[in-house]
């Protein structure tokens, strides 16, 4: 028999009211702050540490989908790009939660993780397209940059959309650009975009010529 849960009152519980309790946070002034400074300070990952941002290697990618099927927060799309035959993950690093369940199901080894796991931003409207990340770039760039700045950071500094071209430029740490276009979304090839309909040639419709009236007998005197 399961004994029903007591739920102590508000007029029960007695508050000792205190004077020195207080005054007791000014003790932690004097102490190093335990927090860090993100992105100024900087902390060594753990070894084998496998929590960072992806990679992806464009050419061993064989757009199965396995990644997006087994991601348990959804926070991968298949992207189709030009000039690519097969689709690519996209990764929503606002919904991922880094648990690499995508690395360990992709068959071809093509999606992988880095070491960097810094990502802050001002909270600027164009800063949060940081987070939409389409797709993941080279690892062998990944580790470029990681070889040259060593602070674990992320590798993209800005991202641009064109909303009418649908161009996408990742503008990298070290100066460098990747622009690629994007098609559409989802395992199908999107449908190419469908041509406007040629207007029907008008049709020159010539007026029989008018009749001259002849002139009446009266007229003719």
């Amino acid at each position: 028999m399961e004994m029903p849960a007591r739920v102590v009152g508000e007029e029960k519980v007695k508050i000792k009211k205190s004077f020195i309790k207080p005054w007791m946070g000014i003790k932690y002034l004097f102490k190093k702050p335990v927090t860090i400074k993100i992105p100024y300070e900087k902390i060594e990952p753990a070894p084998k540490y496998r929590g960072g941002f992806h990679t992806l290697d464009w050419k061993k990618c064989v757009g199965c989908n396995f990644c997006g099927q087994i991601c348990p927060a959804r926070a991968i799309e298949m992207t189709w790009i030009e000039g690519e035959k097969r689709p690519h993950p996209k990764v929503d690093y606002g919904r991922c939660t880094f648990c690499q369940f995508c690395v360990d199901v992709c068959p071809t080894g093509a999606l992988g993780f880095s070491e960097n796991y810094y990502l802050t931003t001002g909270g600027l409207e164009e800063d949060l397209e940081l987070y939409d990340w389409v797709p993941p770039i080279d690892p062998k760039k990944m580790k470029e940059l990681n070889e040259k700045f060593n602070d674990y950071r992320f590798p993209v500094e800005r991202i641009q959309f064109n909303k009418e071209t649908r161009e996408v430029t990742y503008y990298l740490r070290d100066g460098s650009t990747i622009q690629f276009k994007i098609l559409g979304y989802g395992l199908r090839p999107p449908k190419p975009p469908a041509k406007p309909a040629a207007k029907p040639a008008e049709k020159n419709e010539t007026k029989p010529a008018e009749k001259k009236k002849e002139p009446k007998a009266e007229e003719k005197k």
